[in-house]
């Protein structure tokens, strides 16, 4: 983390024209298989990407092209290591489930990283859509488990920040603290004309660059791994007991839409918007709190009250902190 910011700190003037830092040289670790990226400002970082495995063997990496919200899911799991879901399964209504893409979908929507959109009875994620800016760094800071922080940010510092730019106003409500939060880190900032171009569509080089500096691990990966190869941070026993809603319109303390994946923790042991790995339960993310839940309790959403009813009160139960 020392080395990022010392980086963000020397190359401020890469940061007036609002794109991911990078360093100024380009080191060639390995030969990657693009043709298209030889000089390209990003080569660096989809270097990087390649050689952790991140992104896969193709000709053309198209640095320039939009990113999609399903290629970039995809690259912000692989980022952070996480072993997608190996159930062929989805959860939205245009992500087939014998896809590609299905187990980074669920993966990502288990772990609060998107939310997808209700219409209808069916609940969509739009896959194909480019990416506006405001949008990957939402995307972004839920990805790092960073949105318990977020959430703290206070309101009235978000509106006084935001009014600094000419386009501050233009930033839809459910962004605006992330975008700040983005800036006050230093992972995000303003263009040089003063804008901050908040529905400007990332191309697939930006989305790359803020993977490699902001989600690959700054050292090798921790030898504590779960047994599909995730790395994570800590390992808790807790006890368990679970809860369910059939109204839809509830959400969680974080705002998140209650799903199966959505936990209520004490944040006084686990932080809101952590990622977790739960035995008997899978991925999850802590995104609720509750009156009942002290200390070591995890209260675990589930979809049905039957459900909810037969788990019970288990005890001994091991949770995997990711971040």
């Amino acid at each position: 983390m020392m080395k990022k910011r010392m980086i963000l700190a020397s190359l401020v003037a890469f940061m007036l024209i609002g794109t991911p830092v990078v360093e100024a040289e380009t080191t060639h670790m390995n030969e990657t298989p693009y043709v298209d990226i030889s000089g390209h400002w990003a080569e660096q970082q989809i270097n990087q990407l390649y050689i952790a495995n991140v992104i896969g063997q193709n000709e053309y990496f198209r640095p320039d092209d939009n990113v999609t919200l399903g290629e970039l899911l995809t690259m912000f799991v692989n980022a952070k290591g996480i072993e997608p879901l190996g159930n062929k399964q989805s959860s939205f209504a245009d992500v087939p489930a014998n896809s590609w893409l299905s187990s980074y979908a669920e993966t990502a929507y288990r772990l609060g990283i998107v939310h997808g959109q209700k219409q209808g009875n069916y609940l969509y994620l739009h896959p194909d859509a480019p990416v506006k800016r405001a949008e990957l760094a939402s995307i972004l800071v839920r990805t790092m488990g960073d949105s318990g922080v977020v959430n703290n940010l206070k309101w009235s510092t978000t509106i006084q920040t935001l009014n600094q730019y000419a386009d501050g106003s233009n930033v839809n409500e459910k962004e605006q603290r992330p975008l700040v939060y983005a800036m006050q880190s230093g992972l995000m900032s303003a263009y040089e004309d003063g804008t901050l171009k908040p529905d400007k569509y990332m191309t697939r080089a930006e989305a790359a660059t803020y993977a490699a500096l902001d989600l690959l691990p700054d050292k090798p990966k921790t030898t504590k791994a779960l047994a599909n190869g995730t790395p994570f941070r800590q390992e808790i026993t807790v006890q368990t007991t679970a809860y369910s809603y059939t109204n839809d319109k509830i959400l969680s303390y974080l705002e998140y839409p209650l799903r199966e994946g959505v936990v209520a923790v004490d944040p006084n042991v686990i932080p809101l918007g952590k990622h977790l790995y739960i035995d008997g339960y899978g991925y999850a993310v802590a995104a609720d709190i509750g009156g009942a839940v002290k200390q070591r309790h995890v209260d675990l959403y589930l979809p049905t009250l039957n459900e909810a009813e037969n788990h019970g009160l288990q005890k001994g139960v091991k949770v995997y902190v990711l971040d």
